[in-house]
């Protein structure tokens, strides 16, 4: 079987549609930079801030968890999966085909 292309991945998947399939709610949106309570280490406060995401460089980074990356590996974060398995996980959930790589 062939990989998976992870940066075909990266470049059909948006950080904002796994935020949202993640039920993240931000707490504070400053241009692209959003802040909210972290999904990694499911932050039960509905006033946190620790979790930071931009959206134009499609990074996060939990300040309190020091979790942080790109879209993909948020996925694998907070599904406590390995990378491989988290996104052939990650393209059943959001209904998008798994770019395999071509030989």
């Amino acid at each position: 079987m062939s990989g998976i292309d992870f940066d075909r991945l990266r470049a059909e998947i948006t950080m904002e549609r796994v935020l949202t399939e993640l039920g993240f709610q931000s707490v504070s949106r400053a241009g692209d930079q959003l802040h909210g309570p972290c999904p990694v280490h499911r932050s039960t406060s509905p006033d946190a801030r620790t979790f930071s995401v931009n959206l134009r460089s499609q990074r996060y980074y939990c300040h309190k968890c020091r979790s942080h990356g790109n879209q993909l590996e948020l996925w694998a974060a907070v599904q406590q999966r390995d990378f491989y398995p988290a996104m052939i996980d990650l393209c059943h959930t959001l209904g998008h085909g798994i770019p395999w790589k071509t030989p």
